[in-house]
């Protein structure tokens, strides 16, 4: 059985924000050349689960050899590619980017499926700056989460 505690999604900028990296051609690895290096970059808004900005990033190994480094300074929350499983995830788990593996589909199909498979983003008091808080807030488990 699998138990976890939710403390809340690592966002970028507000709260209720998230932005998302997925390899143009969808795949992270493109034999023989390597590693993508072109990305879109899908801000998601998670209280109206839309995508609200996508923008196009082209990494250059030559100025920043390390592409989980780049994701990181783009300040890319997780990765969406049509990979298997590869060594790359432990690059990306180092600087703290989720990845989903195995998804077909074009940038706004494969950004559907993950916003409609997230539950409806909700404030919490985990959200709160704790100064603002009056009593300590308690952490729920997942299971209580519904």
């Amino acid at each position: 059985m699998l138990i976890g505690i939710v403390i809340g999604m690592k966002t970028n900028r507000q709260n209720h924000l998230t932005r998302i990296a997925v390899p143009y051609y969808g795949a992270l690895s493109l034999p023989p050349s390597g590693l993508s290096r072109v990305f879109f970059l899908v801000e998601v808004n998670l209280e109206s689960q839309s995508a609200d900005n996508i923008s196009l990033q082209v990494w250059n190994p030559k100025t920043e050899p390390n592409l989980s480094s780049w994701l990181r300074q783009l300040e890319t929350d997780g990765v969406i590619c049509s990979d298997n499983p590869s060594q790359y995830e432990a690059a990306l788990d180092t600087e703290g980017i989720w990845i989903q593996w195995k998804q077909e589909g074009e940038v706004h199909e494969v950004i559907e499926r993950w916003i409609q498979s997230k539950p409806k983003w909700t404030k919490t008091r985990i959200d709160e700056s704790l100064a603002d808080s009056v009593k300590p807030s308690a952490l729920k488990l997942a299971w209580q989460l519904s």
